[in-house]
């Protein structure tokens, strides 16, 4: 599927299961700012691809299956946009990469203000989890 005219995607509490679909990607959804996928029973890893859309503000992926880490691969105009990443309540066991950590606002650089992690993943010196995480 392909909307490249969409602001916002919100999926959340369909029951959808299975992996996030590689095709949510900057070239298909080129306008895309709110992309909410939260409690749903997505497994899988997240795909490098979410974290490489360019005007995306908010990644919500809470309360899912999903396995492994949030990709840090992220695109240089994302830096600028990214506001919010919510993936806590899933089953991520690698830790929050600094370069996410990197992003928060308060450094002066970027623009993310929260980042919803589970504990058990969240780096002790990332000022965005400080208190904040599940």
């Amino acid at each position: 599927m392909r909307l490249k005219k969409a602001y916002m995607l919100d999926f959340s509490r369909n029951e959808f299961y299975g992996t996030i679909p590689n095709d949510i990607q900057h070239e298909n959804y080129s306008t895309l700012r709110l992309l909410y996928l939260d409690h749903n029973t997505l497994t899988g890893t997240i795909p490098a691809s979410l974290m490489q859309m360019r005007k995306l503000k908010g990644i919500f992926l809470n309360d899912n299956y999903l396995e492994g880490m949030i990709p840090y691969v992220i695109d240089d105009d994302q830096k600028v946009n990214l506001l919010t990443i919510r993936v806590q309540n899933n089953r991520l066991t690698q830790p929050v990469a600094p370069v996410i950590c990197d992003l928060d606002v308060n450094k002066g650089e970027y623009e993310l203000v929260e980042l919803g992690v589970d504990c058990e993943i969240w780096p002790s010196d990332c000022s965005l989890c400080q208190g904040r995480c599940y």
